[in-house]
């Protein structure tokens, strides 16, 4: 990335913090796009070039475009699941702790705020169009294919679950959720499931 880039993508991710770190504190309906705003050192207009809704500040991520990519870089021939766990495990595996548990306390916020709640279903019914492109890319079938759309929405389908679990887990020691998600997946993949 160039200078120009790098800073859009240093002022977003601030916006992005600030907006979960106000939200935490004060609840989301307490909070503003201008505090928001304020508190990441840019103007409201510029919140707006870069989310175009509170909601937005929150639910956007970056996790899952790089997963996206490096399960496209897998060599070819690699089954569809391996693809897509290798990218989940390499995606998190540049994450700082600090990202890792940006990324945890923006998946709880999103099941227990309404607003980010329906948002969130809204954006993971488009994921499921999305991995089916890239699945379809992967396969050489057309992304409408019952298969590739099924295999998508199964693992979108993990994804949610894997998310809600974490959402709703206790005071105690944090989830890592690419471990969970990485096991749902395999267990899923493998038939291991105890049903």
């Amino acid at each position: 990335m160039g200078l120009r880039e790098r800073k859009k993508a240093a002022t977003r991710a601030a916006i992005r913090r600030q907006a979960l770190a106000l939200i935490l504190e004060q609840g989301y309906e307490a909070t503003t796009t201008e505090q928001i705003a304020e508190a990441a050192g840019v103007s409201a207009s510029t919140f707006f070039r870069y989310f175009p809704t509170k909601e937005e500040a929150v639910l956007t991520e970056d996790v899952f475009a790089r997963v996206h990519r490096y399960f496209l870089d897998e060599p070819a021939g690699t089954p569809l699941t391996d693809a897509l766990r290798s990218g989940v495990r390499r995606a998190y595996a540049e994450m700082s702790g600090d990202d890792r548990d940006e990324d945890l306390d923006r998946r709880r916020l999103m099941f227990t705020v309404p607003e980010l709640r329906s948002a969130l279903i809204a954006r993971h019914a488009t994921g499921i169009g999305e991995l089916a492109e890239d699945a379809a890319e992967r396969t050489g079938r057309p992304a409408s294919d019952l298969d590739v759309r099924a295999w998508a929405g199964a693992f979108i389908g993990v994804l949610l679950s894997v998310s809600l679990s974490v959402a709703e887990e206790g005071g105690g020691e944090p989830a890592d959720f690419a471990e969970l998600l990485d096991s749902a997946i395999a267990r899923v993949q493998g038939g291991a499931l105890d049903l």
